[in-house]
This record gives structure tokens, sequence and C-alpha cells, in this order.
């Protein structure tokens, strides 16, 4: 019985050359068309980040049965020296009251978080949260700033806010991308708003289509 022998024969440079060109020509296409995916996609991490700790801070003040205290901060890019000041952290800070003195409280900090790079809470009419002049307090020293503005309120342990006490009836925070701050905003303007009820400390999220 004879044996067959096969021959393996390798790609030629032609055919080789002709794969990657059709490599060259699809990558071409899919990067640009990626590019509002991914902008989008991050975008959504950074109003994910926000809302996860507004929600974890409300059920902790409500099951601790203490207050919680929310805090933005507003500094300079520390990588861009000269940058304007934005809103580009946040923190919960649970209040531990002392019996004897209630003057004296003192606050469980949790870690600073940044919001994802390129991304700030805007100001002005977009977010009310870090406009009123009811919750701004003096700068302190965080991580990548040694002297941030912020503003701060509180969830209650009856699930409210110390917010209900001012005439506003839906708070806002507005996440957008740093580059859109002073542009004129259009339709292709990508942003996510989170609206707080100050009464029951509900958060809703409202994004352009």
């Amino acid at each position: 019985m004879k044996s067959v022998q096969t021959k393996n024969q390798g790609f030629t440079l032609i055919e080789v050359l002709v794969v990657l060109m059709i490599i060259a020509v699809i990558t071409a296409f899919t990067i640009p068309a990626m590019g509002p995916a991914l902008k989008g996609s991050k975008l959504r991490q950074a109003a994910d980040e926000v809302e996860a700790l507004l929600a974890g801070a409300h059920q902790l003040s409500i099951t601790e049965n203490t207050p919680v205290e929310i805090r933005f901060f507003k500094y300079e890019d520390p990588e861009s020296p000269g940058s304007a000041k934005m809103f580009r952290s946040y923190q919960s800070a649970q209040v531990i009251t002392n019996p004897q003195d209630h003057k004296q409280d003192r606050y469980d900090l949790g870690e600073v978080k940044m919001l994802p790079a390129a991304f700030v809470i805007a100001e002005k009419s977009y977010s009310s949260l870090v406009e009123s002049e009811f919750l701004r307090r003096d700068e302190m020293e965080i991580p990548r700033s040694k002297s941030a503005e912020y503003v701060a309120f509180e969830f209650r342990p009856n699930g409210s806010t110390n917010l209900a006490t001012v005439d506003e009836k839906h708070w806002t925070l507005t996440i957008m991308r740093e580059t859109d701050i002073e542009s004129t905003l259009d339709a292709s303007t990508e942003f996510i708003t989170l609206t707080l009820n100050p009464f029951n400390g509900r958060i809703r999220r409202l994004q352009a289509e």
C-alpha cells in the first residue's frame, strides 16, 4: 500500500500583503465609528459612579440613623497648571455626633473620588447643587489640591435631605466633558443630569438622546 504524501505550502508574500491591506481598511473605518460610543461609555461611567455614591450615602444614612454629608470639590487640574477651577472630585462623610456636645460633630470620611479624566460637573444653571450659596463651605485640603473649594449637603436618617429647607423642588447635577463647558450646547453635546428630590432623597437620571 502506497502512502500519500501532501506538501504543505505557506502563504506567498502577495497573499500576506493583501490580507494586511484588508485589515488596514477595516481598521480605518471602524476606529472613527467607535469614537462616539467610547465617549458615551466614559460619560455613563462618570454618572454611574456619582449616582452610586449618592445612593449608597442615602441608604447608609437611613440604616445607621445618622446624617451623611456629600461634598463636591472645585480646583484646578494639577496635571494642567493654569487650568480653570472645576468641580472634579466628590466624597461622602458620615456625621458622628458627640453625645455630650452636639456642636462637636466629627466625620467618618470616605475616599475622595475623582471623575474620570476629561469630565467635570458643570456649573451655572446646569447644576443647582454646586451653584447654591446655601451649600458653600470653606476650602479644605484633599489629595489633589491643598485648597479645594467645596459645597456640601446632607442626607438625613428619615430619608430626606437638608435641601428641603430651600425653595427648590428638584436639585440637579450635570456631568459633561470639560471641553464642552464653554461651548454652545447643541444636539451633539453629550451630558447626563442627575436630579435629586430633596424630600425623599431619590435620584433620577436624565440623558440627552
